[in-house]
């Protein structure tokens, strides 16, 4: 049976190489990380080529050449979009060569844990597929559009135009996929941790107080293996964190992108209801290629926030369940019991919390209020597009 999840891992790796967003190596085998030089010289080759793909889009009539019948405001939009995605890409990219050491360590964590602990598959399997294919159908679906649109006015140079806007998009992708991926991973992690300690617990709870040397040693026992987990709960939070502040500069950029996006596919989806000569040229595939386009960019947005929450959740989940030990208190060996004070002191010493430039939390709350922006942003252009268009 095709392993989805591995093929999904060496397809974000090595469009990672290619687009120039990895500046290192890395053994799928054994978790290790190198800084070559082959390594080096083909990312920096292909940040080049991107630099000279972004030269290609800094023509101010662009979106007019492409789309001929948009207003003015759906051209400096879509302009403006065009300009905070390429500064965007441009910061991520001078980012991966600041912190190169910071991201090869961070790889190689991740990939550790992946190869450690095989059985963690069966937690992020539907996660991690479902945004690999989402992502490759946005960026099909985008490239298809805007053939369509431009198909009749197609030249060899708006062809190399159109080529360097589907680039940036794609290697915005690739970051953003690599992002869940980790995430994904530290959640499966998280999952296979709770069920251990679920057993553990199950097994305290079972186990009949006596002095017995039966009994101390199994309580013994359980002890290590609980302090296993506390070790690992600890590790998964410290890559957490770094990668929390290592991604900090992209996490800002991405949401950026992402904003401006969101708001732009609404007023497209408004543009396209009330302009008919946008779409009276074209035919009713790709009206319904764009409806699709729309639809699997908010699909994608969603698995890529909602990865972020059952992370969290899979945290708390196991802080509520550690929190049951309570239960099985009375009788329990004071070496037992000072392993579950430990660990239950240290959860609470270190809250959880994923954090950008420490300015706000990445959390449900922060989420609904750039919902609320969202929705007032995108009705306050609809509203300038009726009173001025």
């Amino acid at each position: 049976m095709v392993d989805l999840v591995k093929w999904s891992l060496l397809l974000s790796y090595y469009t990672g190489r290619f687009t120039g967003v990895l500046n290192f190596e890395m053994d799928f085998k054994t978790g290790r990380v190198r800084k070559t030089k082959r390594a080096t010289i083909s990312a920096a080759v292909a940040n080049l080529v991107m630099l000279y793909l972004y030269s290609q889009i800094l023509d101010r009539q662009l979106v007019a050449k492409v789309w001929i019948k948009t207003n003015t405001l759906q051209d400096t939009l879509f302009r403006f979009m065009m300009d905070v995605r390429m500064v965007c890409v441009f910061l991520s990219l001078a980012s991966r060569w600041c912190l190169r050491r910071r991201f090869m360590w961070l790889f190689k964590s991740v990939c550790q844990i992946y190869l450690r602990h095989p059985d963690l598959v069966q937690y992020c399997r539907r996660s991690i597929v479902s945004k690999c294919f989402g992502a490759t159908m946005f960026g099909v679906l985008q490239m298809t559009m805007i053939l369509f649109v431009a198909s009749n006015q197609l030249t060899v140079r708006l062809a190399l135009r159109i080529f360097s806007i589907i680039s940036i998009t794609y290697t915005i992708n690739v970051i953003i996929t690599q992002y869940f991926i980790a995430m994904a991973i530290i959640r499966a992690r998280y999952g296979t941790l709770a069920k251990e300690l679920q057993s553990i617990l199950a097994e305290s709870a079972s186990l009949v107080p006596n002095e017995g040397e039966t009994f101390v040693t199994k309580c013994c026992h359980l002890a290590d293996e609980l302090e296993k987990i506390a070790r690992a709960q600890s590790h998964l939070q410290t890559i957490t964190e770094r990668i929390s502040t290592t991604y900090t500069v992209q996490i800002i950029c991405l949401i950026s992108t992402n904003y401006l996006n969101m708001v732009g596919n609404v007023y497209l989806m408004f543009s396209l209801s009330k302009y008919k000569a946008l779409t009276a040229s074209l035919p009713k595939l790709a009206i319904l290629n764009t409806i699709a386009f729309v639809v699997f960019y908010y699909l994608d947005s969603w698995l890529n926030v909602f990865n972020v929450f059952y992370l969290i959740d899979s945290h708390n989940r196991m802080v509520k369940l550690l929190n049951q030990w309570t239960l099985v208190r009375p009788g329990m060996h004071p070496r037992l019991e000072t392993a579950f004070e430990n660990f239950t002191l240290s959860l609470a010493r270190n809250p959880f919390k994923l954090t950008c430039f420490g300015l706000f939390n990445i959390d449900r709350l922060g989420a609904f209020a750039v919902c609320n922006s969202l929705i007032m942003h995108s009705i306050l252009l609809i509203l300038y597009d009726v009173q001025h268009f």
